[in-house]
């Protein structure tokens, strides 16, 4: 059951209908309800007003540990980890194509714009090292985010990628979504019984799910970047749904409950995602998928066996 303030009950929803539990701000859950979700493998991630990942309450049925050693075995290999990270980068590139062209109605980018992205993808596939890739996407992001800015309405416009503190509108919502996405992979990888640690592109450090930073990359034009300029240039997302504290810009309740809801929308949605599939299915259900043959290419140390997204961009 789900309280207002005044504890009424607004909704109730089946623990086996559940996938996660994402609480933002000051949301509370029960002791007695804590218990039911852990028992039924139903994982709980708290974040900030401002959609920063905070902790998480997981259950520990779901570790599977002869998986997590396959998996520790395969990310001290570095040319199986280099041949992942190539397909993971090489397919975020190319739904940031896809993305700006489906955005530019008014022809604003020419072939020279693009051709930078298809020069990176080159690059990409010649890289000798994760770190070489790495580089090459993260110059890449600052022109696909210059390029973005000049799609958005005038009253969203943005000077490039500011995380904490944000630095403008646009990239608040930007951390918001990213931060759910953060969350639905971290519990994908929970629920498939690997080590959220060990990682295929980043190097792990502590307190931060590696795993699931490496897994959502591809997806963060598709889900998040899609979703908010629908929302800008269909008028529903608007100014008024954000606040300025202390030089840090952080959508308002309304504004959350929006932006969560298309997100959820999106999530939802079936789409071709598969390219040699032909049938539609729904993010949650193509992630799960690349999970599992990713686990797959961990047990025979083999990369082409993790199998990236498509969205008609290639």
């Amino acid at each position: 059951m789900i309280k207002n303030d005044n504890k009424e009950i607004v909704k109730e929803v089946s623990i086996s209908l559940v996938n996660n539990v994402l609480l933002f701000g000051n949301a509370q859950l029960t002791t007695q309800l804590i218990k039911a979700l852990s028992k039924n493998k139903v994982n709980v991630y708290y974040f900030s007003n401002v959609g920063q990942f905070i902790s998480s309450i997981e259950s520990h049925r779901q570790d599977e540990f002869q998986k997590q050693e396959l998996q520790a075995k395969a990310y001290f290999e570095e040319d199986f980890r280099l041949e992942v990270a190539r397909s993971i980068a090489t397919t975020k590139v190319r739904h940031q194509i896809a993305l700006l062209r489906e955005f530019d109605t008014d022809g604003l980018l020419d072939t020279l714009d693009y051709s930078r992205f298809e020069d990176s993808v080159n690059d990409i596939q010649k890289a000798y090292s994760i770190t070489e890739i790495m580089g090459y996407e993260g110059r890449l992001a600052k022109s696909y985010f210059y390029y973005l800015n000049l799609l958005v309405p005038d009253d969203f416009h943005f000077n490039g990628r500011s995380r904490r503190p944000a630095q403008d509108c646009f990239n608040s919502a930007l951390n918001f979504g990213y931060g759910i996405l953060y969350s639905c992979f971290m519990g994908l990888i929970k629920k498939n019984g690997l080590s959220l640690g060990f990682g295929v592109i980043h190097k792990h450090h502590q307190h931060h799910a590696t795993l699931a930073s490496d897994l959502m990359e591809e997806w963060r034009p598709i889900i998040v970047d899609n979703t908010l300029m629908e929302l800008i240039r269909n008028g529903k997302l608007l100014l008024s749904h954000f606040e300025n504290k202390d030089q840090d810009f952080i959508l308002t309740d309304e504004g959350r409950e929006i932006f969560a809801r298309a997100l959820r929308s999106r999530i939802l949605e079936v789409h071709q995602y598969i390219e040699l599939d032909k049938k539609r299915y729904s993010f949650l259900y193509t992630a799960d998928r690349q999970i599992k043959s990713l686990i797959r290419a961990f047990g025979e140390l083999d990369p082409s066996l993790y199998e990236t997204s498509y969205t008609g961009g290639h």
